[in-house]
C-alpha cells in the first residue's frame, strides 16, 4: 500500500536509495599492473577529489584519469564525495570515459566506453524516474493529510503508487530479457525502493533470477557476484520444490497428514481418531483477529451438522496457554482442540504449509481432503451439500 512505501521513503535521499542497488563492489586495483583507465571532464569545482579506490584529484579543466588492474568483469563505485557514486562494470581492457556535473555525479554524468556500464546508467536512469514519481505521491500525501476526503485522495494514490512500480518492474522485465548476457542485469535483479523493498521478488519473480543466473554462470563463473545469484537461486529453486512436493500432498483426494497434540487439559488427540465423520481440520490463534470473527460462524455450523457426523479439529498456533484457553471459552468453541504452544515454530507448520491464518482443510470420513480454506457462507453451503440437508 502507498502509505506504507511513504513511511520506508520519507527521509531518505534517491542517492541513499541507489546505493542499496550495489549487491557487490570490488576495489581490487593493484598498483603495479594496469589494465583499464576511467578518464573523464567533470563540470564544477576545481580539485575535486575523484577516487575508485586510489584517488585523484580533477585538474583545472575538471579532467581526471585512474587506472588500475581487473582479473574479470567486477563491479566498481566510482566517488566524486562520500554520498556521490556511480556504478561502473569494468572489463580487462576497458577505456571509459566519464562527462558530468562534480557536485551532482549520479544524476547527470554519461558513460562512454562500456556498453555494460551504459546499461547501468539507463537502468539508474529509469530508476530514478520512478522514485521522484513516487516522491510526489508522497507529497501529495503529506499535502492531503487534514483533508476531509482524505481516504479517497489515499486510495487513489495507492492505485498511482501500483501503477508506477507495475510499470517500473515491466520495464525491468525488458531489461533483463535484453542484458541477458550483461552483469549490469544483476543490477536489475536488485532494484530497491526503499529499504528492504526490492521491485522483483525473488520467489514471485523467479523465472528472471533463474534466466540471470543460467547466462552468467556460465559467461562468468569466477565472479563473486555471480556466485552470491547462483546460491540464492539453488536454495530458493530446493524450497519451491519442497513446497510443490508439499502442496502436492495436500492436494484434493489425499490423505491429511497425521496431527498428535495434546488438548488443553494434557491429554494427546490424533487426527486420524476422528475417522468415520467430516472433519474440518481448522489452523486458528487467539490473537487472530480474522480467526475469532470466523468463529460464530463455525459455533453455527458446528451445532447444527455435528448431530450429523460433522466434527472441528482446531489447531491452536498460539504460544500462550491462558489466552488460548480464554479465547475457546470467549467464543463457545465447544470442539476439539490441540497445540503444542509453539505458535509459527508449531510441527504442523511445515507439515500444512502453514503461511497465514486462518487457514483449513476439510476432511471426508477416511481422512482424505475434498476442499481447502472453506469458511464463511461456502462452509455452509459445502455441508448442506454433503449432508443433504
Amino acid at each position: 500500500m502507498f502509505y506504507l512505501i511513504h513511511r520506508i521513503i520519507i527521509g531518505m535521499s534517491f542517492r541513499k536509495i541507489v546505493f542499496l542497488l550495489l549487491i557487490f563492489s570490488f576495489f581490487a586495483c593493484n598498483k603495479e599492473k594496469k589494465n583499464f583507465t576511467v578518464s573523464g571532464e567533470l563540470n564544477g569545482e576545481e580539485g575535486t577529489m575523484v577516487y575508485l579506490k586510489d584517488s585523484t584529484y580533477t585538474d583545472d579543466s575538471g579532467n581526471f584519469t585512474l587506472s588500475g588492474f581487473t582479473d574479470m568483469v567486477r563491479f566498481y563505485n566510482l566517488y566524486a564525495s562520500e554520498d556521490d557514486f556511480i556504478v561502473l562494470l569494468i572489463h580487462p581492457g576497458d577505456e571509459i570515459m566519464i562527462t558530468g556535473d562534480a557536485s551532482n555525479l549520479y544524476n547527470t554524468y554519461d558513460v562512454q566506453g562500456s556498453d555494460d556500464s551504459k546499461m547501468i546508467h539507463d537502468l539508474s536512469v529509469e530508476l530514478n524516474n520512478t522514485l521522484q514519481k513516487i516522491q510526489h505521491l508522497n507529497k501529495i500525501f503529506n499535502d492531503n493529510l487534514q483533508n476531509p476526503d482524505f481516504s479517497k485522495v489515499k486510495t487513489d494514490l495507492d492505485k498511482a503508487y501500483e501503477e508506477i512500480v507495475n510499470t517500473h518492474r515491466e520495464y525491468t522485465f525488458g531489461f533483463i530479457r535484453r542484458n541477458i548476457n550483461s552483469p549490469a542485469s544483476l543490477m536489475a535483479l536488485y532494484q530497491q525502493i526503499g529499504p528492504h523493498h526490492y521491485v522483483l521478488d525473488p520467489v514471485e519473480d523467479f523465472i528472471y533470477y533463474r534466466m540471470v543466473d543460467s547466462s552468467l554462470n556460465i559467461l562468468y563463473p569466477e565472479s563473486e557476484a555471480v556466485r552470491e545469484l547462483h546460491r540464492q537461486v539453488v536454495e530458493i529453486g530446493e524450497r519451491k520444490r519442497a513446497e510443490e512436493i508439499t502442496l502436492h500432498r495436500l492436494s484434493k483426494g489425499s490423505p491429511a497428514p497425521e496431527i498428535l497434540l495434546p488438548g488443553p487439559y494434557g491429554d494427546t488427540i490424533s487426527l486420524s481418531s476422528l475417522r468415520g465423520k467430516y472433519v474440518l481440520l481448522d489452523f486458528w490463534a487467539s490473537w487472530c483477529i480474522p480467526c475469532r470473527e470466523e468463529s460464530p460462524n463455525l459455533v453455527k455450523n458446528y451445532k447444527k451438522y455435528h448431530p450429523m457426523g460433522f466434527e472441528i479439529y482446531q489447531v491452536s498456533i498460539d504460544r500462550k496457554r491462558d489466552a488460548w484457553l480464554k479465547a475457546i471459552r470467549d467464543d463457545n468453541l465447544n470442539w476439539i482442540h490441540v497445540s503444542d504452544l509453539k505458535m509459527w515454530n508449531s510441527v504442523v507448520v511445515p507439515v500444512y504449509h502453514i503461511q497465514g491464518i486462518p487457514m483449513n482443510f476439510l476432511l471426508d470420513p477416511e481422512g482424505k481432503i475434498i476442499d481447502q480454506n472453506v469458511r464463511g457462507e461456502r462452509l455452509g453451503k459445502v455441508l448442506q451439500e454433503i449432508f443433504k440437508e
